[in-house]
């Protein structure tokens, strides 16, 4: 495999000088920019592991759903800083994501970098993420920082440096950007800032992804889409005059080795769930595309189970993150300490056990709330649990709980359109 500063055209491996303004000019400009670019992680042994950005979110502190949007604080200082630079944080109690800061200094704003293509040192990103491969591999913001060991140590660290750089490079002949509601959160979720480059199979799976709109298609547009498209714009003119240059035209077929799925960006396919009956706000609004499963986390594991979240409070024991396939512990929302005492897994106190359990949801919607987000950006969810009981545990009753709630809601929709 060629080294990466070979494929970059410069002798010190530190490829082609990231264009600053792409960054300056705000989020929805940086989304787009970022689109085609290359993140790489350096190893102390002098490889690299890279991947091609493929899939971006824009977030500022005018936005409900932004980190930044009640002011500046310890956690997301380094978003009100420099533009180029990362900023890390941890999320349900496992995983790290990764954004790259944006706009102008003293104003929170930045793009959550949330999936990349592989294209470089992929045996050591498959080691890093349990023997994972394909898609799966870092089609998800967690995936892609677990892939590229990236974690708080990375926190403010300036993206123009080693051990982790942004590298600029074109987009591909064909390619087009098209921007879709974001997906995982609850606040502003509607507004078109997820950006994605359309039809590359690392992009993360998500029924939105069939309502996808391209930047250049032609029609009124407001907001955010509508500077997305000047973005597209503004890295076109950049594209048209990096073609010009035999450097950049090196940089545009080959920044560093590609691997065969980045030879062949067609030959895996993304196959989306049937959107006509769906609603795409949650499992509890009415999302009918999403098949909710439950399984015992030492049971192992299937091709199929889509997204494994435990629900359980505690982790199951002589599990390791890698041996457990958890991909999202959502701790508070299992039972609470008292009630699982009193039920002790006692078959004859289950009914009651469940009565108590969904009012102690209904008291609780925070978390609630997370998994319904995480269950509206994927066709497959999988709910663990370490019972040995499989008929009498939280997760069957978790699961009928949602189902109920997504019952309910339609419904009400219904009764609304008559």
């Amino acid at each position: 495999m060629a080294r990466l500063s070979d494929e970059t055209g410069d002798g010190n491996g530190n490829g082609n000088a990231f264009p600053m303004e792409l960054l300056t000019q705000g989020a929805d400009h940086a989304a787009v920019g970022l689109l085609g670019c290359l993140l790489v992680r350096d190893w102390p042994d002098g490889t690299h592991s890279a991947v091609r950005i493929v899939e971006t979110e824009a977030y500022d502190q005018n936005d409900p759903a932004s980190h930044t949007y009640h002011g500046r604080s310890e956690r997301n200082r380094a978003m009100f800083g420099p533009a180029g630079h990362a900023y890390v944080y941890f999320t349900y109690g496992m995983h790290y994501c990764v954004n790259v800061t944006a706009g102008a200094d003293d104003f929170g704003c930045g793009v959550l970098i949330r999936a990349g293509e592989p294209v470089e040192g992929i045996e050591h990103m498959t080691q890093l993420r349990g023997g994972r491969t394909g898609a799966q591999l870092t089609n998800g913001p967690a995936k892609l920082c677990q892939a590229l060991a990236i974690d708080t140590s990375l926190y403010g660290h300036d993206l123009r440096t080693p051990p982790l750089r942004l590298i600029w490079a074109s987009l591909r002949e064909g390619e087009r950007i098209a921007c879709t509601p974001r997906i995982g959160i609850s606040k502003a979720a509607d507004r078109p800032r997820r950006l994605i480059i359309m039809g590359n199979p690392y992009v993360s799976k998500s029924p939105l992804n069939a309502k996808a709109v391209p930047l250049d298609t032609a029609g009124p547009m407001h907001g955010a889409q509508a500077k997305g498209t000047q973005a597209m714009q503004t890295r076109q003119t950049r594209q048209t005059v990096a073609d010009d240059n035999a450097d950049a035209q090196r940089s545009q077929e080959s920044v560093i080795s590609q691997s065969p799925a980045a030879q062949q960006p067609g030959s895996v396919r993304i196959t989306e769930p049937d959107m006509e009956s769906g609603n795409d706000t949650g499992a509890g609004a009415g999302n009918t595309s999403c098949d909710v499963r439950i399984r015992r986390v030492y049971e192992e594991p299937s091709a199929d189970d889509g997204l494994c979240v435990l629900v359980d409070r505690l982790w199951p024991r002589g599990r390791s993150k890698q041996s457990a396939h958890v991909e999202v512990w959502i701790k508070d929302i299992a039972p609470s300490k008292e009630l699982r005492t009193w039920f002790g897994h006692i078959p004859e106190r289950f009914d009651e056990f469940a009565t108590r359990y969904r009012a102690e949801l209904d008291a609780n919607p925070e978390p609630v709330s997370r998994l319904r987000e995480l269950i509206a950006g994927h066709p497959r969810v999988t709910l663990l649990y370490g019972a040995k009981d499989t008929e009498h545990n939280n997760a069957v009753v978790l699961r009928k709980y949602l189902l109920d709630a997504q019952v309910s809601q339609q419904a009400a929709n219904t009764r609304k359109s008559a």
